[in-house]
């Protein structure tokens, strides 16, 4: 009877946690990787189990089930160590003394919540258009399991190198109490004009302003060249390229090191991507400010305000309010997000640096 009673009272042991065989990364099936631009991916989806769960990679494997080395070679990458202040931060050594440089293959996993980094390092990895698949090792209080195909991945070179958000390019006149006023001021915004936006992604020369990728290099970081161009293509002097005004941001304070060259004004930055902000920057630049022996003031006028052929801001001016001189104004909202060298080349209509207008 005693025996009895004693199996009675017996308890199995409760199992400690669980661990699903189908958590998966959630998002599609099949993700686009665009090699060179750091991005990252949604988290983990559980399927209930014990939480907190840590995730390792245990493999990429190539369409034939190989391992694919490529992807656990480590390479040398930068990031933030403490909060970047580009009003404080002025010279690359400030800068650097806030950066981390360490090694780390191209895609690494955040071992808390199961998300994906896709580093600027991707752009050292090789056939663009396959398919990848990503085993991970997960872990909790219940154990540990090889999750096969956590997730599915397609190297692409699509992606934008950049996103823009506004380009304006303005021509402004001054008089002789040092008053201005805009007269060409053709205003590009991606929620007014998407299709002049997609111009200049296009890179088809429809709009006065351009921006492309011209260059792999710097393979870590943007080098940014800006050009004002004349009517028939001459590049302003870049000595004479500056900030707006003191209350405004500018490439030339966003960007590092600055170059005179025969390109243009050259700035660059040791990180992308850049301007380091939350959302979208507005930059301001100028040209030198000029007579008027290099402006078309009879054709700008009545292509401005007669022809339409270019929008304005302002009236043209009375005679009696005495404009004398010029100058040229940009306005951009750029987010860099691809490693390598870039080009702003705006194109002002009727100046001409040689004069031969008349």
């Amino acid at each position: 009877m005693m025996f009895l009673v004693i199996y009675a009272c017996k308890k199995d042991p409760v199992e400690k946690g669980f661990i699903s065989d189908e958590i998966r990364l959630k998002g599609a099936d099949t993700i686009d990787v665009p090699i060179g631009i750091r991005t990252n991916t949604d988290v983990a989806w559980l399927d209930g189990s014990s939480q907190p769960v840590e995730f390792y990679i245990e493999n990429i494997r190539d369409a034939n089930g190989n391992r694919s080395e490529q992807f656990f070679e480590e390479l040398p990458y930068r990031s933030w160590l403490q909060p970047y202040n580009y009003l404080t931060d002025t010279t690359l050594e400030q800068v650097l003394a806030k950066i981390s440089e360490q090694k780390a293959p191209p895609i690494i996993i955040n071992k808390t919540n199961g998300s994906l980094y896709f580093l600027e390092t991707t752009s050292t990895l090789q056939n663009p258009g396959d398919v990848f698949h990503i085993d991970v090792r997960v872990k909790n209080s219940k154990g540990e399991r090889i999750i096969k195909d956590y997730a599915k991945i397609r190297l692409t070179q699509s992606g934008r190198d950049f996103d823009i958000n506004m380009a304006t390019t303005a021509i402004l006149l001054v008089n002789t109490n040092g008053e201005t006023t805009f007269t060409l001021y053709d205003d590009i915004q991606a929620a007014t004009a998407p299709e002049r936006i997609q111009n200049i992604y296009d890179n088809n020369g429809k709009e006065l302003f351009q921006l492309t990728r011209v260059a792999d290099t710097p393979y870590v970081g943007v080098r940014l060249i800006l050009q004002f161009k004349d009517a028939e293509g001459r590049i302003f002097d870049p000595r004479d390229y500056d900030i707006y005004s003191t209350t405004t941001d500018s490439y030339f304070r966003l960007g590092l090191n600055r170059v005179n060259t025969e390109e243009g004004a050259m700035v660059e930055f040791p990180m992308t991507p850049w301007p380091v902000s939350s959302g979208f920057m507005t930059t301001f630049e100028k040209s030198g400010t000029y007579d008027y022996s290099i402006l078309d003031t009879a054709t700008l006028r009545r292509e401005v305000y007669e022809e339409m052929k270019y929008a304005s801001l302002n009236p043209w001016p009375e005679p009696e309010w005495g404009a004398i001189r010029w100058y040229a104004r940009l306005r951009s909202q750029v987010k860099f997000l691809r490693s390598g060298t870039y080009k702003i080349s705006v194109t002002f209509p009727c100046t001409y640096l040689d004069g031969t207008f008349n």
